[in-house]
């Protein structure tokens, strides 16, 4: 019997790369972006934050900043102009972290350093939530059609419109739909959604160059919405690749234990194009050879992370920084006993 090690196959020339998402570390668990043909649902049920949406604007962000053509259903050109950009110095993010590094002691400064998340890649521009894209990228984008805004009207109008222009596109097309149930979309039931997605996932298929993110708005990304639990479920079940993102605003235990996260990451289903197991299962680095789900969404100023969830500093940052509470009778003590100490000899 022999063994051979796992590597990652050479690409064929004829199979289209993996989109990539904007955010090296979602990447690399979707086992490179999002494949072609593919769709990929985000829920996030707290009201109070908008992860969903947060990576879609990555997703379009990327989009422009690579030249590929981006369809955005339900969403206005101002909402386009609110999304990422890179930073003029490509170390700005980088250095930035930097400084927020919790100093340790020079015995330890040796030691490899304890990783959680993947390093930028290539694929991915280097993105700050502090800089906003041009209003001129934009424009420019609006008027060589490669950035095109769909109205939010009927499941079947929007599903028959994007069938039009996939059909006319040979480039790769970004499909991006956030807040899928929201206002704009009317009165939308559970049916309707699930509905949407099965035949969304089914028109990808047909189109190689293309691929879809969506997220949910959150009034209907709970796992009780519709009848009863199991919601997100029922999402993988229409989609490619399916993942909650459960903020930690709304359980303050959660905050407390890992203070350094914001959201906890659950992977339901992750594509797996042209093969039973997905490529994240093989190739991810943050899940590890294990496969495994515990996950967590970090977003500090000026980027979102995903990294392995793990625990902070035993006894907290805070307890370490903290002095000695000595008492004024403890000190004179003290002093007395130094005294003493110094003239007995």
């Amino acid at each position: 019997m022999s063994f051979t090690r796992k590597s990652k196959p050479a690409s064929s020339s004829t199979q289209a790369a993996p989109f990539s998402t904007g955010l090296s570390s979602l990447d690399d668990l979707l086992g490179g972006g999002i494949p072609p043909s593919c769709s990929v649902v985000y829920t996030a049920p707290d009201l109070h934050s908008e992860y969903g949406v947060l990576l879609q604007k990555y997703f379009v962000a990327q989009g422009l900043a690579t030249g590929e053509k981006i369809y955005v259903v339900g969403s206005t050109a101002e909402w386009v102009n609110e999304c990422m950009w890179t930073p003029p110095n490509a170390t700005t993010v980088e250095e930035a972290d930097e400084a927020d590094k919790l100093k340790i002691a020079w015995r330890y400064e040796s030691m490899k350093q304890f990783e959680t998340t993947v390093a930028s890649s290539s694929s991915s521009r280097t993105f700050d939530l502090t800089v906003r894209i041009p209003p001129a990228v934009v424009s420019d984008a609006l008027a060589k059609h490669q950035l095109v805004l769909v109205d939010a009207e009927a499941p079947a109008r929007v599903l028959s419109r994007l069938k039009d222009v996939l059909a006319t596109n040979t480039v790769p097309v970004r499909i991006c739909i956030p807040s899928l149930g929201g206002p704009q979309w009317g009165d939308l039931g559970p049916q309707d959604i699930l509905r949407f997605l099965h035949r969304l996932r089914a028109l990808l298929r047909q189109y190689p160059q293309a691929c879809a993110s969506t997220s949910l708005v959150a009034t209907v990304s709970g796992d009780s919405y519709g009848n009863g639990p199991g919601w997100h479920q029922r999402v993988g079940w229409v989609a490619d690749g399916s993942m909650t993102l459960s903020a930690f605003s709304a359980n303050p235990a959660l905050a407390a234990a890992f203070p350094s996260a914001h959201a906890l990451v659950r992977l339901h289903n992750l594509p797996s194009p042209h093969s039973l197991v997905p490529a994240s299962d093989r190739f991810s680095v943050i899940r590890g050879a294990s496969g495994e789900n515990n996950i967590s969404l970090k977003c500090t100023r000026k980027r979102v992370v995903f990294e392995t969830m793990h625990l902070g500093v035993e006894g907290g940052v805070g307890e370490r920084r903290t002095e000695a509470t000595v008492t004024k009778k403890k000190a004179e003590k003290r002093v007395a006993r130094f005294e003493g100490d110094a003239y007995d000899f």
